[in-house]
């Protein structure tokens, strides 16, 4: 079964950019790369979440926000270990981890550590990140959450947060100003066209277990989740 979805979810995508290719048309292609994109105007909010991942990208953007006053504190999630990560510290090496990495940046750039909040818990993917950030936003309630990521990857968790996180709290999609993808040409740049292919993929997911909770609604058990980060 679960291979199934994994071969329905790529032919989704698959499908979806052949049909722009085919047409050829700079319009549409352009048409799905701005898709991928969601930014609110800044607003001042009660946390500014970095979400993990590439962290020279998008952490200087948290605390510009921070030091910009849209948020008191800077909320930061965690990845999985590096792999080989316990195999080098048996052997004495250490190697900081995302997190670690993201506090030296934000000390760095003159954010307090007192402003600083940490999720230790470690996500699998940004659904995953969503599920550690709602437990920890039951203890410490917010109203308007702004969140800081890729570009390409802001629609993809604009969907997942704010779906995850309830009517309750505003989330303010920022992403990094000075992020070189381009929605205008993404199909003529490798690394462009890699991250459109990840968040398509990641989008058919996101629309698959929305279409399965909606037929079935809340009395079956959904279909495993596939892990895009």
């Amino acid at each position: 079964m679960r291979l199934i979805w994994r071969l329905g979810r790529l032919l989704t995508v698959t499908l979806v950019l052949v049909v722009g290719l085919y047409f050829g048309s700079p319009y549409l292609l352009t048409a799905i790369g701005r898709y991928a994109i969601t930014e609110h105007p800044l607003d001042k909010a009660d946390l500014v979440l970095v979400l993990a991942g590439q962290p020279v990208l998008r952490i200087p953007e948290g605390a510009r926000v921070y030091h910009e006053g849209f948020a008191p504190k800077i909320l930061l999630t965690n990845e999985p270990k590096l792999r080989g990560a316990d195999d080098l510290l048996r052997a004495g090496i250490r190697i900081p981890d995302y997190q670690e990495s993201a506090v030296t940046i934000l000390e760095a750039l003159r954010v307090p550590r007192s402003a600083i909040l940490t999720i230790h818990e470690r996500a699998e993917s940004t659904r995953g990140e969503m599920e550690t950030v709602a437990r920890f936003l039951k203890s410490h309630p917010v109203q308007k959450l702004i969140i800081v990521t890729s570009k390409s990857h802001t629609t993809r968790a604009y969907k997942i947060f704010s779906t995850g996180l309830g009517p309750g709290i505003r989330v303010i999609m920022r992403p990094v100003p000075h992020d070189p993808f381009d929605p205008s040409r993404w199909w003529k740049n490798r690394t462009d066209a890699k991250e459109i292919l990840h968040e398509y993929q990641g989008l058919a997911d996101f629309w698959r277990l929305r279409l399965w909770k909606g037929v079935m609604g809340q009395f079956t058990t959904p279909p495993p989740s596939v892990t895009v980060r």
